[in-house]
């Protein structure tokens, strides 16, 4: 029998210790605190070093040489922000509060209590009963959890896990898709593009070539000409390609024709699409590219050029896909598969040949701001999934 009780109080503990970007050590005080966490269970468990004290989390449950299944969820959050009391969780009418409680503590918890249930009815002394014993005496292959760092900065973990040479046949990402079966997301490039023109007084403009005016220009173009393009770009699952201007920055003062300007970009795309940054290279020509005394870059930004930020595209009926919605039809819930509008680790998984889905407890409109939270029905209900999915896939 799964615990409810179980699940909360790891959760709960997994909120206290602050893991985002500005707290002392980042992710590296979690990760030894779930490695800890597994060994005490007798699950083997690891620190896979990323960056200075930051590492991933690798737990094992080994198996034959079957199918192996990766359960990961990343360790960051984002800081509290406007969220009070952020690291100090609390439950309020059957709702767990607290920063990360759906992205994604919640999961990791989750996850973590079912490789601990996995393992407690695979010992010899489980109190399991004779059936259970009898199909994890026949586990066919290993379940893994990874826990990765860096996903909401740029996703160094997951490079680093993928990069380490691990073998999976399949993975379930837990980011909170309120326990749908999420088989698709967009694939995110940011942009930069930075033009140089020609300084000059303010008085007399024409001796100058304004690289904040060609700027405008170049905006205008992206959300009339590439925005209607986009639009007949769609989706089932995911709707349209986007793009979207999320900051300009040029100019040093108002009596300077400026000599500089930068717009960042957000490109979301889909998948089948091919990488966003020539098509953008092409507007910007189109703009600014016979203009004496103005030249151009344009090249994607480190977020997501030093871990691609590919879209998510796994067919609905591949083995995973069918197993995690029959899995969720026993449980109650709903059955179509869905697309959800974040990037997540997943994306890079696949690309490298793993079958990936998204399925998580939470939803992600309460993600990052101060209604993070999840309900702990769902919280209980992902222990179960993860379980059920595990027996499903790697048991005969």
């Amino acid at each position: 029998m799964l615990d409810a009780d179980a699940v909360l109080s790891l959760t709960n503990q997994l909120i206290a210790i602050e893991s985002h970007c500005d707290a002392a050590g980042r992710e590296a005080e979690i990760g030894r605190f779930l490695v800890d966490w597994y060994r005490d269970r007798g699950i083997d468990a690891e620190l896979q070093p990323v960056e200075g004290d930051r590492a991933n989390v690798i737990a094992r449950i080994a198996g034959g040489a079957g199918p192996r299944l990766i359960l990961n969820g990343h360790l960051d959050t984002v800081p509290a922000g406007g969220m009070p009391d952020a690291f100090d969780p609390r439950v309020e009418d059957g709702v767990l509060w607290g920063r990360g409680a759906c992205d994604m503590k919640g999961a990791i918890a989750a996850m973590a209590q079912a490789m601990a249930a996995m393992a407690s009815e695979n010992a010899p002394h489980s109190p399991a009963g004779d059936e259970a014993k009898s199909r994890l005496g026949r586990l066919s292959g290993e379940l893994i959890f990874a826990g990765t760092v860096d996903e909401e900065s740029g996703s160094l973990g997951v490079k680093a896990l993928v990069d380490s040479g691990i073998v999976a046949d399949y993975a379930i990402v837990g980011e909170p898709t309120s326990l749908r079966v999420a088989v698709a997301h967009k694939g995110s490039c940011f942009i930069k593009v930075t033009l140089r023109g020609r300084g000059a007084h303010g008085s007399c403009p024409e001796q100058g070539v304004n690289a904040a005016s060609y700027a405008a220009r170049t905006v205008a173009a992206l959300e009339d000409e590439l925005r209607s393009r986009l639009a007949e770009r769609t989706h089932p699952l995911l709707g349209s390609s986007t793009v979207s201007v999320g900051r300009i920055c040029g100019g040093t003062q108002p009596n300077i024709v400026a000599e500089r300007c930068e717009i960042e970009i957000d490109r979301r795309y889909l998948p089948g699409e091919a990488s966003p940054v020539p098509e953008i290279r092409e507007i910007v020509e189109s703009v600014c590219g016979h203009v004496e005394g103005l030249s151009f870059d344009v090249a994607e930004m480190p977020m997501t050029s030093r871990v691609p930020h590919v879209p998510l595209g796994t067919v609905p009926e591949s083995v995973l896909a069918r197993a995690a919605i029959d899995v969720c039809a026993e449980a109650g819930l709903p059955t179509d598969p869905i697309g959800v509008t974040y990037w997540s680790d997943g994306g890079h998984l696949a690309a490298n040949g793993i079958e990936t889905i998204v399925l998580g407890p939470g939803d992600i409109a309460n993600a990052h701001g101060p209604t993070d939270r999840v309900p702990l029905e769902e919280l209980t209900l992902a222990v179960g999934l993860y379980r059920d999915l595990a027996l499903r896939l790697l048991v005969p």
